[in-house]
């Protein structure tokens, strides 16, 4: 007989699969979107992982060896604003380069590079707020015991280094439209991680590691402050940098690469967790 897998989701997995499903129903292109939830659907083992993961860590105040691994790695995962500009750097070189032949195709590319400085605002910090680096050093350093050797190399676990590497190499040195799938799957799963996680992190701030309720809200600002749509919002703008991107260029949307990115990623995400989840 065939082994079924009968066990029922997690409370946290099933808002992860209804943020994300939430957050790609802003697609519009109906067969790409088709993949994004074929894909989710597929690696629901991926997502159970990557839940599970986070929960666990959340129940108990760790070795503080195993809490500077866990934000080191945790980041490495997230951190992703440079290769995002660096994907518009080179949308912007291929427009200018259009723009004598045609000066139409070239505006379509500069608009789909454009969407993508969107994307990165709030993590650069450019309308006058803290750096998101800022924020989640003020909260790993908090949960490390105000120190800050979390942020050493040793730290990071080799899943993690490998994740941002693949990512990375992605948007700067694969096809453009390859870095714009990594995009969507990134932004619309980073909505769900945070949505997820957010209550669990109050709890753990305020029930194992002491924090008044001021003091973790402070603490936790870099959680909160991609609450509320701001994920849901950069998927959004992802979408637009797609189709501006393919008007601009005459690129097809490529549904077989597109499910391998969307897989992948999820995949690669998950064995980072995993990986902390055996620590925990």
């Amino acid at each position: 007989m065939i082994a079924i897998d009968c066990k029922v989701p997690s409370k946290a997995e099933t808002a992860m699969f209804v943020e994300m499903e939430d957050a790609f129903s802003q697609l519009e292109h109906l067969p790409l979107r088709g993949v994004l939830l074929d894909s989710l659907r597929s690696e629901s083992e991926s997502v159970r992982a990557i839940s599970e993961s986070f929960v666990h860590f959340l129940r108990a105040k760790h070795p503080v060896e195993v809490r500077r691994k866990f934000f080191a790695s945790w980041q490495r995962t997230n951190n992703s604003a440079m290769s995002v500009e660096g994907l518009a750097n080179r949308i912007t070189k291929q427009a200018e380069e259009t723009s004598n032949a045609d000066a139409g195709r070239a505006l379509s590319m500069f608009r789909s590079a454009g969407r993508l400085n969107r994307v990165a605002d709030e993590d650069l910090g450019v309308g006058g707020q803290l750096q998101h680096f800022e924020l989640y050093y003020r909260m790993a350093t908090e949960f490390t015991d105000h120190d800050d050797l979390w942020q050493s190399r040793q730290y990071c676990l080799n899943s993690a280094k490998e994740f941002k590497s693949w990512l990375d190499l992605s948007r700067l040195r694969d096809p453009i439209t390859t870095g714009l799938f990594s995009l969507l799957v990134h932004e619309g799963y980073t909505h769900a991680e945070l949505e997820m996680i957010a209550p669990l992190f109050g709890t753990w701030a305020a029930d194992v590691m002491g924090l008044s309720p001021k003091e973790a809200r402070k603490v936790l600002a870099w959680i909160t402050v991609h609450n509320g749509g701001t994920e849901k919002s950069h998927f959004a703008h992802s979408c637009a940098a797609l189709s501006h991107y393919c008007e601009g260029s005459g690129s097809e949307v490529d549904l077989a690469v597109a499910g391998e990115i969307f897989r992948s990623y999820l995949q690669r995400k998950a064995a980072v967790m995993k990986e902390l989840h055996e620590l925990f």
